[in-house]
């Protein structure tokens, strides 16, 4: 229940996004949210979801799809993000997936595909909660 509370203190917070650590290739796209309580996240795979209708993934970035250029995913994620407050963070613990809702009804979905470590999420406490320890907390 740590990871919760943990969470719930997001409510109000603002977040910024950048590049993670991942492989930047296309169809990946690894992004580290820095949230104004001191809270960091790094994951693998997300997708954006504004007033109902997905909006972005991991899996467009720098995909063309006919089109001009390629996706910029985390430049449309950070611009759709930023400067908006979090109205609630929740943790599925039955899939480990973890979900951000922010003011204007847009949604973060960060999610845990696998049984390996695919998010962390580093809170100030100096506590680390990993996707796949979630998955086994929630078993």
């Amino acid at each position: 229940m740590a990871m919760e509370q943990s969470l719930n203190e997001l409510k109000g917070a603002s977040v910024l996004v950048s590049t993670g650590i991942g492989y930047p290739e296309p169809g990946m796209a690894s992004i580290q949210l820095s949230f104004a309580n001191g809270t960091w996240l790094e994951a693998e795979y997300w997708r954006l979801v504004v007033v109902g209708k997905a909006e972005i993934s991991s899996f467009d970035h720098q995909q063309k799809y006919g089109l001009p250029a390629p996706i910029d995913a985390i430049g449309r994620l950070r611009a759709t993000l930023e400067e908006r407050p979090i109205t609630n963070a929740l943790l599925d613990r039955q899939t480990g997936d973890l979900l951000f809702q922010f003011v204007g009804n847009i949604t973060l979905q960060v999610f845990n595909f696998t049984s390996y470590e695919i998010w962390h999420m580093h809170f100030p406490n100096g506590t680390v909660e990993y996707s796949n320890h979630v998955q086994l907390l929630g078993a």
